[in-house]
């Protein structure tokens, strides 16, 4: 059985994430952690239940970076605790700036 090809590449990383619901006030949200990362999107552990479809914003900060990301992403897939987020309308310069991180990960933890 062939497994499908991936848009992005995915790396392991572990990044303090703060996501909310789109229309929810930023005192409703709440910190995960990620599994992994591409410039598509993300994969996150959450005990908090976010069902296929929610609009989410997730909001971090990338290792050696000073500014924060704030990305628009929707919940793709979830299986327990860990969901799969995929970005929407990312601005070009965060998904660069992603983009750029992951380059510096290539040679060491590409999944």
């Amino acid at each position: 059985m062939n497994s499908p090809t991936r848009k992005w590449k995915r790396f392991k990383v572990d990044i303090r994430v703060r996501l909310r619901q789109w229309d929810a006030p930023e005192e409703a949200s709440f910190v995960v952690r990620t599994f992994e990362l591409s410039e598509g999107g993300m994969s996150v552990y959450a005990s908090e239940t976010l069902e296929t479809g929610t609009r989410v914003i997730s909001e971090f900060t990338l290792p050696n970076t000073k500014s924060a990301l704030k990305v628009r992403g929707v919940v793709k897939n979830r299986r327990g605790f860990r969901c799969g987020l995929e970005f929407v309308d990312i601005p070009e310069v965060d998904r660069l700036e992603i983009a750029r991180y992951l380059s510096a990960l290539a040679d060491v933890i590409e999944i």
